[in-house]
């Protein structure tokens, strides 16, 4: 049965004179006084109001109709409406925003708007479990997810989303173009896998052959499933939109799931929704040990060098694909793709439980950090024995990011995502200490605090940009790429930066330049360093600076409820692991105990 693919409201237009009588009623006018001053007998015939009371009744339902608007606009509003209706007494306040709602209802959409205002209810509530609530989250939705942004969401489908786009294109005026993202420049045509031709692509170059699709897979659910994915490809797709927002845990679970994929296709000769408990056994077994015409070095998704696998994985990789495995395989059962879950019956790898969970051995010593951090110490010294102007531009841009995460204890990802206008110096502190807001993990705020030491570095940072520290409304991000590469590829990632002042990192490139800048400090001769601590230097990335600031908080007897909240991490056991970890502090205590 074809969908209905109406997603607009029905909203009904009224003249000036339907305006100017509805005035009039409400201030109780008799309506054969008001048809005979706003209407001509050609006017009450086109409106099929010559019947006694048709023109009252008409009038009725279009006060019913802007109140509902005024409420959609302004939901506090609603009751206050709904009272003068029962009281038919009408204050001038009220009566303004009642014609406030009849001006919202003749203009166009605008980006601020209520989805529900626009939308038909049924649409607007499924957009709605997905977080969308706005014209501006719809929009922003399909450009980030791309021609297959409908999928995840349920009851809406191909013929409603295409409409959704047309609505957005019709009032571009208001709302702006619609930009859907297109495959990258460097994607090939997907290739349509047969398990008697094997041709290991990675999942965006897939296609599935009718036959091995999933279309009738024996697990597909009896059930009306709940996305709108024909096939096994669609449905891996759609479980991987839900992890737009967290670049990383998409990456990730894209791979195992590609992997089990191809395995299912080439190994089982099955599509993945018939996979049963004898066969995610049999997949268990095998990566611990894959094929190794499935293994290779690290290649680019689109060339003809990538692999699915790298070696052999650790008993903990073994365990982690498991892991999301199972979790896309529930995810299937709760949208009714899958009728069972064979996962359930398949244990996960045991692995050796470190004494310490988390890697902490990149960290840096205190000795070392505080050589680094302190004034006129490593990183200042990097700053003055750059070879011309530019290189210390770029020296000071990343003594600004090592002090920014090694004070505060931020990820990669809240430094370049961090902007000025949240950072400000705390009150009755003499500006010894700053605040920040980051937005962290789980899309959570949480504010963390910075000595003066790195504020002075980012305001020399923001003084190399020519931008005013000073302005604390400024919007501006915290840090922002000084030089730009000539390359093609290169300026035509970062035009908007060029144009933009204030544009900040990607996490990707905040790292690189980091690492980058991290590699010369340690090659740099010139500097007081030892073999050992080039070495860690070399090593380290942004993500040290971050444990260097954990492990010597607790070394330091931060209590833990404050390390937890200052570090955003979701559990006190995860900031327990930092009190374990820095070795000096257990050597010195254990020395105490013996002696």
């Amino acid at each position: 049965m074809a969908q209905n693919t109406v997603v607009e409201r029905a909203l009904p237009r009224y003249t000036r004179a339907d305006f100017a009588a509805l005035r009039g009623w409400l201030n109780k006018l008799l309506v054969e006084r008001l048809a005979a001053l706003y209407y001509t007998e050609d006017d009450l015939e086109a409106l099929g109001c010559t019947a006694p009371g048709a023109l009252e009744a008409r009038l009725a339902l279009m006060r019913d109709h802007l109140i509902e608007r005024a409420s959609l606009t302004n939901p506090r509003l609603a009751e206050g409406l709904r009272e003068a209706r029962r009281s038919a007494r009408w204050s001038a306040v009220a009566m303004r925003y009642l014609f406030d709602a009849a001006e919202f209802a003749s203009r166009e959409p605008q980006s601020t708007d209520a989805l529900t205002a626009w939308l038909k209810p049924r649409i607007s509530r499924h957009l709605a479990h997905e977080g969308v609530r706005a014209v501006s989250e719809l929009k922003n939705l399909i450009e980030v997810r791309g021609p297959g942004w409908w999928r995840p969401v349920p009851r809406l489908g191909a013929g409603k989303a295409a409409a959704l786009e047309r609505w957005l294109r019709h009032h571009e005026k208001t709302l702006g173009p619609l930009a859907v993202p297109v495959a990258p420049t460097r994607a090939q045509p997907p290739i349509v896998l047969r398990p008697d031709e094997p041709i290991l692509v990675p999942l965006e170059r897939m296609a599935l052959a009718h036959e091995l699709d999933g279309r009738h897979g024996v697990n597909r659910a009896a059930a009306l499933s709940l996305i709108a994915a024909d096939n096994d490809l669609e449905a891996v797709q759609a479980f991987l939109v839900k992890y737009r927002g967290q670049a990383k845990t998409q990456r990730a679970y894209q791979k195992e799931l590609e992997r089990f994929l191809l395995w299912c296709l080439y190994a089982r000769h099955k599509p993945l929704s018939s996979v049963l408990v004898d066969d995610c056994e049999a997949y268990k077994t095998f990566l611990a040990a894959p094929d190794p015409a499935w293994c290779g070095k690290k290649a680019g998704r689109h060339t003809v060098y990538w692999r699915p696998f790298g070696g052999p994985l650790s008993p903990e990789s073994q365990r982690y694909a498991i892991t999301v495995l199972k979790t896309f395989f529930a995810w299937l059962i709760d949208v009714r793709y899958l009728g069972g879950n064979p996962w359930v019956a398949v244990g996960a790898p045991l692995v050796e439980q470190r004494s310490v969970a988390l890697r902490l051995d990149k960290a840096l010593p205190e000795d070392l950090w505080t050589r680094c951090a302190r004034e006129g110490g490593l990183l200042d010294e990097a700053c003055e024995m750059g070879p011309d102007e530019d290189a210390r531009r770029q020296a000071r841009l990343v003594r600004a990011a090592l002090l920014l995460i090694g004070h505060a204890g931020i990820r990669r990802e809240e430094a370049a995502r961090a902007q000025r206008r949240h950072l400000k110096p705390l009150p009755g502190q003499a500006g010894a200490l700053w605040e920040l807001e980051v937005l962290g993990k789980r899309r959570k705020w949480r504010t963390v605090f910075l000595p003066v030491r790195a504020i002075e570095a980012l305001a020399a940072h923001w003084a190399d940009r020519e931008e005013d520290f000073a302005a604390a409304d400024h919007a501006g991000a915290l840090l922002s790429p000084l030089i730009i590469p000539s390359t093609p590829a290169a300026r035509d990632k970062h035009l908007d930066k060029l144009d933009a002042p204030g544009a900040g990192f990607s996490p990707d490139g905040l790292y690189r330049c980091l690492k980058t800048g991290l590699t010369r400090i340690a090659a740099d001769t010139r500097l007081t360093l030892d073999d050992s601590e080039r070495a860690l230097l070399k090593r380290a990335g942004p993500h040290a600076f971050r444990h260097t600031f954990g492990t010597l908080a607790a070394a330091h007897a931060l209590p833990l409820d404050v390390l937890q909240r200052v570090m955003g991490h979701a559990s006190l056991q995860t900031t327990s692991i930092y009190v374990q970890a820095e070795r000096r502090r257990s050597i010195e205590e254990m020395g105490k105990f013996f002696r």
